[in-house]
């Protein structure tokens, strides 16, 4: 008979065995499609395995996908939107110091296309099972036009046809251009960057329509909960401009959000952004496009708990 020692021993045993094991599974392909609808998580989700206190290096990197990749396992999303400011050195929004030494290492850092980090990092996605579907990458106005060619050598590297861009009405408009050279699809973020000091930004439907005048190689990302903040109709503009979206961020916020302290702070179901309308009108559109978990609000779980809460949201949606 085990000792109460020896038996725990045993079961911590067979626990570190399973979560080997769990960890080296390969999805089933469209694991997370439910009624017909992709959703897929972007790696913004998991921001919190990330530490930002240790300094950049190749190796953290590979840890760092390994590390992504498992929570994508737990949650079993089979598709990924790649956030490329994931993998980058410090120098850019919202990413360690900004003085003008780190923003100029980063630039450097793009320029030199370390396009061996995105292939590692794809190949890890590849092997699990995710595919990437859509990459994400800063538009800001003060890129010089290496670091824009560089963005999409990255996406090709990450073998997607789709950059999911946070912008301002200057830069998308600039950015037309290497798409129709690239043959690459840059899809305006309907988000006001928060590196984008005019505050008509492309969170309103007047400029992300004026953008898609560009080129036929821009598209929207539609934000359900940016949108909804600054005004948006969600459904209708899903509804009015289903062919040139490719893709959704599923997120809520609350109506006139600047006004009422929100700053992607809401819980799914506690804002104003209509997220089942849009997935129900997807299912019923059969849309060829995903839609992609975009976890911002203060949760009290993990990553991997909270992206669960919105998933588990998604699919009571769809399968009703």
């Amino acid at each position: 008979m085990l000792t109460r020692r020896e038996f725990g021993k045993a079961v911590a045993g067979s626990l570190a065995a399973a979560s080997v094991a769990w960890s080296q599974t390969k999805l089933p392909r469209y694991s997370s499609r439910f009624g017909g609808v992709r959703i897929g998580a972007i790696t913004y989700c998991y921001r919190s395995l990330r530490d930002a206190s240790q300094p950049w290096s190749r190796e953290g990197v590979d840890q760092l996908m390994d590390k992504t990749i498992n929570a994508y396992r737990q949650n079993r999303i089979d598709l990924a939107e790649f956030w490329i400011a994931f993998v980058e050195p410090p120098g850019g929004p919202g990413r360690g110091p900004t003085d003008e030494a780190a923003r100029e290492k980063l630039r450097q850092w793009r320029i030199s296309r370390p396009l061996d980090v995105f292939e590692r990092a794809r190949k890890k996605f590849d092997d699990a099972g995710i595919q990437i579907y859509s990459c994400m990458f800063n538009f800001s106005d003060d890129l010089v036009d290496d670091e824009i060619d560089a963005a999409f050598d990255f996406a090709k590297e990450l073998k997607t046809n789709i950059i999911s861009a946070n912008c301002t009405v200057a830069s998308i408009k600039r950015a037309a251009a290497f798409a129709d050279r690239h043959k690459v699809y840059v899809s305006a973020h309907s988000e006001n960057a928060p590196f984008d000091r005019n505050p008509d930004g492309m969170a309103y439907t007047k400029n992300l329509e004026a953008a898609l005048g560009h080129s036929p190689y821009i598209k929207v990302t539609l934000d359900t909960g940016h949108f909804t903040a600054f005004g948006g109709d969600a459904v209708k503009f899903v509804r009015d401009h289903h062919d040139r979206i490719a893709n959704l961020h599923l997120k809520d916020r609350l109506r006139r959000a600047e006004d009422r302290n929100d700053v992607n702070t809401t819980e799914w179901g506690k804002g104003d952004a209509p997220i089942k309308e849009v997935l129900q009108l997807m299912k019923q559109r059969k849309s060829p496009f995903p839609a992609c978990i975009e976890y911002e609000y203060n949760g009290k779980g993990t990553a991997v708990q909270e992206v669960q809460k919105c998933l588990d949201y998604a699919r009571a949606a769809l399968e009703t």
